[in-house]
């Protein structure tokens, strides 16, 4: 009797078990690309108001600000962007723009990120790219494709960032990956002057791990969602300057095992008009 009582023990709780590795988790996090901030732009200040309202309603895990933050490389409009933002409630992370930071006509990269990590403790004055864990299944990656120098509308990712990112899917084998950048690898238009370049390399990258999700990017002010050859998704944002002022909510749908088929993941887009 003893026995048996032990058997149908062991079933029940190989079933929950089972039951509960299969229950769908949730990551829920916003973006907002090409603000274009302008110091004592009054319109701008209220859109950005209306941005921060808004995503205290959505409630994200976490906001991603995919570069060309500001409209001209001037302290004064970095300063008044981050005081903008600083009401936000969720986590928030900067990804550099060409319109940002650049030594010619401009602030240096460091002084940019001095400003930017004064108003926000997410983000170290050293860290030009960078990575950061929303949770226990994710890494999320700020990739840096822009000029240490004069602004391009070209994008490109050095072989050292290549390599970092290289390093990280080596270490976190079992995590899946986000990563954000300002230029799109994948375009949502052909657009040769604002297109990445030099991306064999990165591209190497991509197909060799297959735990990479999706990368989103700005740049093209043009909303987008594609699937490369890897099956990896690719969303483009719009500009919140653009009317009318919105940005996007993504919503992924997955287990704990997704990171051995993350093409079976479940991603929705969303456009939130402010």
């Amino acid at each position: 009797m003893i026995k048996k009582f032990f058997i149908f023990l062991l079933i029940i709780s190989a079933v929950v078990k089972f039951q509960s590795s299969s229950f769908a988790e949730e990551l829920q996090f916003a973006q907002v690309s090409d603000i274009h901030y302008i110091f004592q732009d009054e319109q701008m200040d209220k859109y950005l108001f209306f941005l921060s309202s808004s995503l205290k309603k959505q409630n994200p895990s976490f906001v991603v600000f995919l570069g060309d933050n500001v409209d001209k490389s001037k302290d004064i409009n970095v300063i008044s962007l981050m005081r903008g933002l600083y009401s936000i409630k969720s986590d928030y992370y900067l990804v550099l723009g060409d319109t940002d930071a650049h030594a010619f006509g401009g602030l240096e990269k460091n002084v940019y990120l001095d400003i930017v990590s004064a108003f926000n403790s997410n983000q170290k004055n050293d860290e030009k790219y960078y990575y950061f864990k929303p949770n226990k299944d994710f890494i999320c990656v700020v990739l840096d494709d822009t000029s240490d120098f004069a602004p391009s509308t070209h994008g490109e990712i050095p072989d050292e960032q290549i390599s970092w990112l290289e390093n990280l899917l080596i270490k976190y084998p079992k995590k899946l990956f986000i990563i954000f950048e300002h230029s799109p690898l994948v375009p949502p238009r052909i657009e040769y002057k604002m297109s990445m370049l030099n991306t064999e390399n990165y591209q190497n990258l991509l197909k060799k791990y297959k735990n990479i999700l999706l990368i989103s990017s700005g740049h093209y002010h043009q909303e987008a969602v594609l699937t490369d050859e890897n099956g990896i998704r690719h969303i483009s944002a719009p500009a919140f300057k653009d009317i009318p002022h919105s940005y996007q909510m993504i919503k992924i749908i997955y287990d704990e095992n997704s990171y051995k088929a993350p093409d079976k993941v479940e991603i929705s887009v969303t456009k939130v008009k402010v």
